[in-house]
C-alpha cells in the first residue's frame, strides 16, 4: 500500500508539473515570459491548486514509464558504474557552464566593442614600412624581420564584426572563459598578391595596431595587450577585457580576417612556396620559382585566417542536430586541460574537440541521440585507437579539384585532420609527439574507466596531470637563442622561412626526432610543453623567440631497458652500422660479445643503481651536443634531483639498492642454514623476513660493519664489546627481525608463561647449534636470539602459531572458556603473521616495480624530517606507497623515485580520508564485489574506524596498520604540510632560475612548537642521516675494510639514546604533551602542549605529579608547573640533551 502512495503522489506531481509546462508553452516564442509581482488572486488561485490535485483514472496511475524515462534509467544502469558517477559528470557541467548573468555581462561589453570598432576612422595611404601614424604608445604585435616589405597601407572601420568561436556554438566553458569576435580588414586594404613574403601578416597586425589606438582612448575598455593564437606568431590577436571588477572574468579575443574568399585556398596548397628565399634572406639567388621550398606551415596560417566564419557555420548545423554536442565538447575540454593539453603552440585545443566531434557525428561513429558521457567516452576510444600521424582524416566530403590528398597532406605534416574545405590541415602546427600523448592518455583513460575498483570520474576529469608529476624524468632546454646555431648546423633554413624565422619550433621537430631515434625502446612516451601563448601590453615591441620560457620533455621510461648501460647495434658488416655510426658518433666502438658476435655498441658510465637511472640523460646530453650544438650546460635534467636526500657514499653515490641487496643475500643465506639445522626437537615450519630493509625500504638500509675495537671494552663473559666512558655513541646497529615458526606438536603447552620458556629454550638451543655449525656469534634472549652474520646483525624470533590464539582464552569465575581479542595478542599477530606476510608480498612488488624501494624510502624520509615519523609507521608508508604502484591510475606506474614522491605527496594531500577508505589491492586478490563490501562497511562503521583506513586483502575491515595513529589533529597536519611541500617542490623543479635547494620541502617547520630540546649531536648515533648533515663527524667505532662473515665480538645493538630518552619522555608525560623528533639523525625534539592539560583542575594530592597548587579564595587548584617540568627534561636526558628553548608561553592563558 505504502509503495502504491508513493507512486500515486509521484504521478500527480508530474501531472502538476505537465499542466504548468503546457500552459508556458502556449506562450508565443518572440513574447518574453513578463517578471511581475504575484497578485493576490494567482496566489490563491495556486493554493486551490496544491490543495485540489487533479484526480487520476486507474490507467494514468498505472501506466508504463515513458521512452525517456526508460532511457534514463537504462543509462543509468549499463553506462555507469553507478548512477552516483552520473550525477558527478552532471555537476561538473553546472560548473563548467557560464551563469546568464556572466552570460548578458560579455554579450554588453561585445556590443560596446562592436559599436567602438566601427567607429575607426580613415587613414591616408602609406607605404606598408611606414608607421608613422601610429603614436608611439602602440606598437605593431609582429617581428618584422626582414624588415623589407612591399605594399601600401590605410587604416579604415571594418568591414564587419562577428561573433565565432565557443561562446555563440555554447561550449565556452569556465574558469578561462574566452569570447572570439572575427573583425574583417576591408577588402581595399589587401591585394590578392599579399600572401607572398609575409604581406599579409603584417597588414593584418598593423591593421590589429591601428584598433588598439583606437580603443585605447576609450574608458569603456580595461586592460588591452597582444597575444598569439595558440602561439602562432603569425597570427596575433587583441585581447581585451571589461573595465572596473569584472576585469578578470573573461576576455575578448579579437582576430582580424581578410574577407571571406578574397585570396584563392589553391595558393595554399601544401606543395606551394608563398616565402621567396631572396627575400628572406637578403642575398640574391638565381632559381625559379618551382624550385623555391613549399611552406605549408606559412600558408596554414594565412588559410587558417580565411575560414572562421565557415567552420563556425559547419559546428553550428552539426551542433544543432545534437542535442548532447556541447555538453559533450565541455567534457572533452575539462579532460585535455587536466593533461595540459588544451593550450599553447600545436596544442588539442577546444577547437579541435569540437571539429573532432563532428566528424565522428557526420561519419555515424556517434549517434545525434548519445548523451555527453557517450560522447567523451567515444571521442577517447576513436583518439585511443586512430593514429593521425600515419591515417590522417578529413571532414571534407566532396572537396574540389585543386584540394591537396591526404598524402599530400601527411607529406608536409606531422598530423593530419583536414577541415571541411579539404583545404586546410587544422594539425597543422600539432608535433606527432604531441598527438601521441593524446593517445596515451586516451589509451590511459579508457584502460581505467571500465575498471569498477578505480574512480574513473576522479581519475578522469578531476586530477591534475602537470609534466613534473606525469613524466618519470623531465629536462628543460634553457637558453633557448641557442637554437639558432643549432638550425644553422642542420641547414634547416627553408623550415626556418616556412616558421618565419620562429628558430624554437623549427629546432624542435628535429630534437624530437633525433631523441626518439636516441632512447628507442628505453621509454614509453617522449613528451614535450607546448610553450604557452605570449602576452604583452600593446605599448611594447613583440618578444622575442628567445623570450619564451624553456622548453621541458618528459620521459615515461620502461624500468626494464631504461637503465641499461649497453646499446648493442648492428654486426660490423651491416649496411646499418654506419647509420649506428653517424648517430652515436665517437662513443660508438666495435665489442665483441659472449656469444661472439662482434658488433657496434655503446658503453654509457654507470655501477649503482642510480647511477643507471641517469643513463638517458647521458644519451640526451651527448646528441644534443653531437648532433644540435647544445652544450651540457643548457640542459637542465630533473630527472633524480630529490633523490639526492637519500644518497650514502661519496665516492660511489648510493640509493640504498645495493644495500638492501646485500641484507637480503645475507638473509637468504641465513633462512637456507636454518632450514638445514638438525637436531631440532620441532622442524622449522618457515623462515620469514619482518624487516623493511628485507623489502628494500628501509630508509638507510643496515651496512656491514667492522667494528674498531680500540673504541670499546670487551665483556669477556658475554663475548659483548662496551662503549667506553668519554667516547661518543657508537654506531646504531639495526637488528633485521626474522620469523621463525616452528611445528605444531603436541608438546606445546597452553599456558602462555610454559609457551614463552619453551620458546626461550629454542633461542637458546637455535644459538648454540649455529654457532657450532657455522661459527656465529650469538646471543640468546627471552624474546629473541641475535646473530652477528656478514657485519649485520640477524633478530631471529622463534613463534608458535597457536600462542595468540591461547593468549586470547581465559577462564572466568564460573569455569567456562572465554575467547576475547586483547592488546597483548593482537601485537604478537601483527608480529608473527601481517608482518612478515606484508614484507614477503612488498619484496615481489619490488621486483615487478624496480623503483618501488627507493619511492618508499624518499616517502619515509620525508615524513621522518617533518617529524611524522611517529604517527605514520613504516609498515603504513610502504602500503600509501604501494597503492601508488597497484592503483596508478590515471597515470603510469612510476617510473623513478622523484616522479613517485610526488604523487604521494598529492595522494596525501589530496584524498577523501574522512569519506573513503584506502584500498590496497596486494597480489591483486580483491574483486569488484570486495571494494563495494569494503566500501559499503565503511560507511556503516565511520565514526568507530580509523580517521587513515587502509584496507588489506588480510584486513578489510579494521586497518590494524592505522588502529593507533595518526589522530585527526596530526592527519590534518600532514595533509597540510604534504599540500606546501608538493608545491615548493614542483616550483623547484621547474623553475630553473632559482638555486635549486630540494632539501626546503625536508626543512619542518618549528614555528609550531611550543619548546625545542636540543641535542648532544655527539651522542645522537645516526648524526649522518641528518637532511643538513653537519661538517663535524664522530668517531663512532667502525673501522674500513673487508667484514669477517663469522665469529667475532658482538657490539651493543639496537642502542639509540634519543629513541630511548623519546620513549622516556612520552611514557612520563603522555598527559601533557605531544613529542617529536626526525629518527634519521634529528638533533632537536620538539614539544607540543596539549590544551586540556593547562585547564586548572581542584586540588588532590594524588593528582600533584608535574604540577603547581595556585590558591583563589578559598579555593585550591592545580596546573602543571611548566619550569619544573623543563627542568625534568634535562635532568632524564643528562649528557644527552644540550639545551631546553621554551619558545612559547601558551601555558600562561
Amino acid at each position: 500500500m505504502k509503495s502504491d502512495m508513493k507512486k500515486k503522489k509521484n504521478t500527480v506531481a508530474e501531472d502538476v508539473e505537465e499542466m504548468i509546462g503546457s500552459d508556458s508553452s502556449h506562450r508565443e516564442e518572440n513574447e518574453a515570459p513578463v517578471k511581475a509581482k504575484r497578485s493576490k488572486p494567482e496566489k490563491d488561485e495556486e493554493e486551490k491548486l496544491a490543495f485540489h490535485p487533479v484526480k487520476l483514472s486507474r490507467s494514468d496511475l498505472y501506466r508504463p514509464p515513458t521512452a525517456e524515462e526508460l532511457n534514463h534509467l537504462k543509462e543509468a544502469e549499463s553506462l555507469f558504474h553507478c548512477s552516483l558517477l552520473k550525477l558527478k559528470m552532471e555537476e561538473l557541467l553546472k560548473e563548467v557552464a557560464l551563469s546568464e548573468h556572466k552570460k548578458q555581462q560579455i554579450d554588453s561589453f561585445i556590443q560596446t566593442i562592436t559599436s567602438l570598432l566601427q567607429s575607426v576612422p580613415h587613414s591616408p595611404e602609406v607605404e606598408l614600412s611606414d608607421l608613422s601614424w601610429l603614436s608611439d604608445s602602440v606598437k605593431v604585435p609582429f617581428l618584422l624581420v626582414p624588415k623589407v616589405s612591399k605594399g601600401k597601407f590605410h587604416m579604415a572601420p571594418p568591414a564587419s564584426v562577428d561573433l565565432i568561436g565557443s561562446y555563440p556554438l555554447g561550449t565556452c566553458t569556465k574558469p578561462r572563459i574566452m569570447v572570439d569576435l572575427a573583425v574583417t580588414i576591408p577588402a581595399n586594404i589587401l591585394h590578392p598578391k599579399d600572401v607572398l613574403n609575409q604581406r599579409y601578416p603584417r597588414k593584418r597586425a598593423i591593421y590589429l595596431a591601428g584598433l588598439a589606438q583606437h580603443l585605447m582612448s576609450s574608458s569603456d575598455i580595461g586592460t588591452m595587450c597582444y597575444s598569439c593564437l595558440h602561439g602562432n606568431r603569425l597570427r596575433p590577436v587583441l585581447l581585451l577585457t571589461p573595465p572596473g571588477k569584472k576585469s578578470s572574468s573573461f576576455i575578448v579575443r579579437v582576430h582580424a580576417c581578410p574577407p571571406p574568399g578574397f585570396f584563392k585556398p589553391n595558393c595554399f596548397h601544401p606543395q606551394r612556396n608563398n616565402i621567396r628565399t631572396e627575400w628572406y634572406t637578403g642575398i640574391e639567388a638565381f632559381q625559379s620559382e618551382g624550385s623555391e621550398p613549399p611552406t605549408p606551415h606559412y600558408n596554414s596560417s594565412i588559410l587558417g585566417d580565411l575560414l572562421p566564419r565557415a567552420h563556425f557555420q559547419f559546428l553550428s548545423a552539426v551542433s544543432s542536430r545534437c542535442s548532447a554536442f556541447a555538453d559533450g565538447v565541455a567534457l572533452l575540454k575539462v579532460w585535455l586541460r587536466q593533461r595540459e593539453l588544451d593550450q599553447g603552440t600545436g596544442c588539442f585545443n577546444g577547437f579541435l574537440a569540437s571539429m573532432l566531434l563532428a566528424y565522428l557525428l557526420n561519419t555515424h561513429r556517434i549517434s545525434n541521440t548519445m548523451t555527453a558521457y557517450q560522447l567523451l567516452r567515444n571521442s577517447l576510444n576513436f583518439l585511443a585507437s586512430t593514429d593521425l600521424t600515419v591515417n590522417g582524416i578529413t571532414l571534407a566530403k566532396e572537396p574540389d579539384s585543386t584540394a591537396p590528398s591526404l598524402a599530400e597532406f601527411h607529406s608536409a605534416f606531422q598530423v593530419v585532420f583536414v577541415d571541411p574545405s579539404g583545404h586546410l590541415n587544422m594539425c597543422a602546427d600539432m608535433t606527432a609527439c604531441t598527438y601521441k600523448q593524446v593517445q596515451h592518455e586516451a589509451s590511459l583513460s579508457m584502460q581505467f574507466w571500465d575498471d569498477p575498483t578505480v574512480d574513473g570520474f576522479h581519475g578522469l576529469l578531476m586530477t591534475p596531470k602537470p609534466m613534473i608529476r606525469t613524466s618519470d624524468h623531465v629536462f628543460q632546454l634553457c637558453e633557448l637563442v641557442k637554437l639558432q646555431s643549432s638550425c644553422k648546423k642542420l641547414n634547416l633554413l627553408s623550415e626556418l622561412m616556412d616558421s618565419s624565422g620562429n628558430y624554437v619550433q623549427t629546432a624542435l621537430s628535429y630534437i624530437l626526432s633525433l631523441l626518439q631515434r636516441g632512447l628507442g625502446q628505453r621509454i614509453h612516451l617522449l613528451t614535450h610543453s607546448l610553450s604557452l601563448d605570449p602576452e604583452w601590453p600593446v605599448e611594447s615591441e613583440a618578444p622575442r623567440h628567445k623570450a619564451q620560457s624553456p622548453l621541458s620533455f618528459g620521459l615515461i621510461l620502461r624500468p626494464e631497458l631504461a637503465a641499461s648501460v649497453l646499446e648493442r647495434g648492428p654486426p660490423a658488416d651491416n649496411p646499418k652500422a654506419a647509420e649506428f655510426r653517424q648517430l652515436w658518433g665517437s662513443r660508438s666502438e666495435l665489442r665483441r660479445f659472449q656469444d661472439g658476435a662482434i658488433t657496434e655498441a655503446v658503453l654509457w658510465e654507470g655501477e649503482t643503481t642510480c647511477q643507471k637511472r641517469l643513463v638517458p640523460k647521458q644519451i640526451i646530453t651527448h646528441l644534443l651536443q653531437l648532433h644540435a650544438d647544445i652544450p651540457k650546460s643548457c640542459v637542465r635534467y630533473v630527472g633524480s634531483i630529490v633523490d639526492d636526500v637519500i644518497k650514502t657514499g661519496s665516492e660511489m653515490p648510493s640509493t640504498g639498492e645495493e644495500e638492501s641487496l646485500k641484507v637480503v643475500q645475507s638473509y637468504d643465506d641465513l633462512s637456507r642454514k636454518l632450514w638445514r639445522l638438525e637436531d631440532l626437537p620441532l622442524s622449522i615450519t618457515s623462515v620469514q623476513g619482518a624487516h623493511p630493509a628485507l623489502r628494500y625500504t628501509q630508509v638507510f638500509p643496515p651496512v656491514p660493519l667492522k667494528m674498531d675495537y680500540s673504541f670499546f671494552e670487551t665483556e669477556k663473559i658475554s663475548r659483548s664489546l662496551v662503549p667506553k666512558e668519554g667516547k661518543p655513541c657508537p654506531a646504531y646497529i639495526t637488528p633485521i627481525t626474522v620469523i621463525c615458526h616452528m611445528e605444531g606438536s603436541g608438546k606445546w603447552p597452553h599456558d602462555c608463561l610454559a609457551i614463552r620458556h619453551i620458546r626461550a629454550a629454542f633461542h637458546i638451543h637455535l644459538g648454540e647449534l649455529l654457532k657450532k655449525h657455522h661459527n656465529y656469534t650469538c646471543r640468546p634472549c627471552p624474546t629473541h636470539l641475535d646473530v652477528w652474520k656478514d657485519g649485520l646483525v640477524f633478530r631471529i624470533q622463534v613463534a608458535y602459531h597457536r600462542e595468540p590464539q591461547v593468549l586470547r582464552e581465559s577462564v572466568n569465575a564460573d569455569g567456562l572458556l572465554v575467547v576475547r581479542d586483547n592488546e597483548e595478542a593482537l601485537a604478537l599477530e601483527m608480529a608473527t603473521i601481517h608482518k612478515p606476510l606484508l614484507t614477503s608480498t612488498l619484496h615481489g612488488l619490488q621486483q615487478q616495480h624496480p623503483c618501488f624501494g627507493a619511492v618508499c624510502r624518499l616517502v619515509k624520509r620525508w615524513l621522518g624530517a617533518q617529524l611524522f615519523s611517529q604517527d605514520i609507521t613504516d609498515d603504513v608508508a610502504d602500503l600509501l606507497v604501494a597503492s601508488l604502484f597497484l592503483q596508478p591510475a590515471p597515470f603510469t606506474p612510476p617510473g623513478s623515485p622523484q616522479v613517485g614522491f610526488l604523487r604521494f605527496l598529492y595522494l596525501l594531500s589530496s584524498f577523501d580520508w574522512r569519506n573513503n577508505p584506502l584500498v590496497v589491492n596486494l597480489n591483486n586478490q580483491f574483486t569488484a564485489a570486495d571494494y563495494t563490501d569494503i566500501k559499503n562497511d565503511f560507511m556503516a562503521s565511520r565514526e568507530s574506524l580509523p580517521v587513515m583506513f587502509i584496507a588489506t586483502p588480510k584486513d578489510k575491515k579494521l586497518s590494524l596498520w592505522t588502529k593507533r595513529a595518526p589522530s585527526v589533529q596530526i592527519l590534518q597536519r600532514m595533509v597540510t604540510v604534504a599540500a606546501e611541500s608538493l608545491k615548493v617542490l614542483e616550483h623547484q623543479l621547474t623553475d630553473g632560475s632559482k638555486i635549486q635547494d630540494v632539501r626546503v620541502a625536508m626543512r619542518p617547520p618549528l614555528d609550531a612548537y611550543d619548546v625545542l630540546i636540543h641535542l648532544n649531536p655527539k651522542q645522537v648515533p645516526l648524526l649522518s642521516q641528518a637532511v643538513d648533515p653537519p661538517s663535524v663527524t664522530f668517531s663512532r667505532g667502525i673501522m674500513t675494510g673487508n667484514v669477517a662473515q663469522s665469529g667475532g665480538l658482538l657490539p651493543v645493538i639496537d642502542y639509540n639514546p634519543v629513541a630511548v630518552y623519546l620513549a622516556e619522555l612520552r611514557e612520563v608525560f603522555e598527559d601533557l604533551a605531544l613529542f617529536f623528533c626526525d629518527p634519521y639523525g634529528g638533533t632537536v625534539i620538539a614539544v607540543l602542549w596539549k590544551p586540556k592539560a593547562f585547564i586548572p583542575v581542584p586540588f588532590k594530592t594524588s593528582q600533584m605529579f608535574a604540577r603547581s597548587v595556585e590558591v583563589t579564595g578559598e579555593e585550591a587548584q592545580t596546573v602543571p608547573n611548566v619550569e619544573a617540568i623543563l627542568e625534568d627534561f634535562r635532568i632524564i636526558g643528562k649528557g644527552l640533551v644540550k639545551s631546553v628553548e621554551a619558545r612559547t608561553e601558551r601555558w600562561a592563558f
